[in-house]
């Protein structure tokens, strides 16, 4: 299925859906604490109740959006699994089964089996992302300045230049949700829940184009990706980099003056500088490493600076900072 967004402001079913979607997890909140209160369960008892209204919300949910998204058994099973261990949990706190929750807990390396399996099946029978495949458009409007984010699950991310006239262009395969606020040049993009690979969805593949005609700041939330962040002829003023376990692949503005942070988890984040750009760089990791092309950016009292940082018209100031995995700079 292709679905064209041509229009400055998207909202209809995905917004609705937004509003339904809460408001089902408020009434589920609501509900358990009518329950503990109708039962007089105290809530050492109890509190196995707000596993089973995760997993009756969350089956509602997929219910509630069903037309814009495929039912299948993936969306279903996890729900399914959480009501299902409430309710043992439920029986076994109120003393209804011989068990204790202890006893059930002792389990864990069975359900830690049992989730790998998931992981498996998933991935051999989750179903085709292209056949939902978005291509969106959102024009310029006379925008002065943008603030885009971009929220992307497990999958391959390609980030770009967009077709001219419009703020932000591209083909999304798994779908994508969108949240503009275009008169304040705000847009956020994310995949749908059951794009995500831990919800047994297939991989996501996005390409994104983001405009050159305006300053833009960026804000890239990343999951278990590969991403390819071409910003060489974009205008963007400000970059922030939240990224897991992933492979990323950034190339900077090749003008002006842009701000860098970059957050890591378990992640390989390749940043290339293009010639005639000054920068200076900051690290701070945990367990992992930081790699910079001293050749060019040589050290300096707290990392590493360009010699002409100070006086360069086109410079990069980048804060690094991450746990496990390896940064390079070059």
């Amino acid at each position: 299925m292709i679905l064209r967004i041509m229009t400055g402001v998207v909202r209809s079913a995905p917004e609705r859906e937004g509003l339904v979607v809460g408001g089902l997890w408020l009434i589920g909140l609501g509900s358990v604490f009518v329950v503990q209160e109708i039962t007089r369960w105290p809530w050492q008892e109890a509190w196995p109740l707000f596993v089973i209204m995760i997993g009756v919300v969350g089956a509602l949910t997929a219910v509630v959006t069903r037309q814009r998204h495929a039912m299948g058994l993936w969306r279903i099973w996890s729900p399914l699994a959480f009501t299902v261990v409430g309710i043992v949990l439920l029986l076994s706190t109120t003393e209804s089964i011989d068990i204790t929750p202890a006893q059930l807990l002792a389990w864990w390396p069975v359900a830690v089996i049992a989730l790998g399996l998931w992981f498996l099946l998933g991935a051999l029978f989750a179903g085709n992302a292209g056949s939902n495949t978005q291509e969106l458009a959102l024009p310029l409007n006379g925008l002065a300045a943008a603030d885009v984010r971009l929220r992307f699950g497990g999958g391959e991310l390609r980030v770009g230049e967009a077709t001219p006239g419009m703020l932000v262009s591209g083909t999304f395969e798994g779908g994508v949700r969108v949240r503009n606020r275009l008169r304040r040049g705000r847009v956020e993009l994310r995949p749908y829940a059951d794009a995500m690979p831990f919800w047994g969805g297939a991989p996501l593949h996005w390409n994104v184009g983001i405009t050159s005609r305006i300053p833009v700041d960026l804000r890239l939330d990343t999951g278990a990706s590969r991403s390819d962040i071409d910003l060489t002829a974009l205008n963007v003023r400000q970059l922030e980099l939240h990224t897991g376990a992933s492979e990323t692949h950034v190339r900077l503005p090749a003008s002006g003056s842009a701000s860098v942070r970059v957050e890591t988890g378990v992640a390989a984040v390749a940043i290339d500088v293009p010639a005639g750009v000054a920068a200076r760089i900051r690290s701070r990791m945990t367990l992992g490493s930081t790699s910079v092309d001293e050749s060019r950016f040589p050290r300096a009292l707290d990392g590493w600076q360009s010699a002409d940082y100070e006086t360069a018209t086109n410079r990069v100031d980048m804060d690094l900072q991450g746990g496990l995995g390896s940064i390079r700079v070059r």
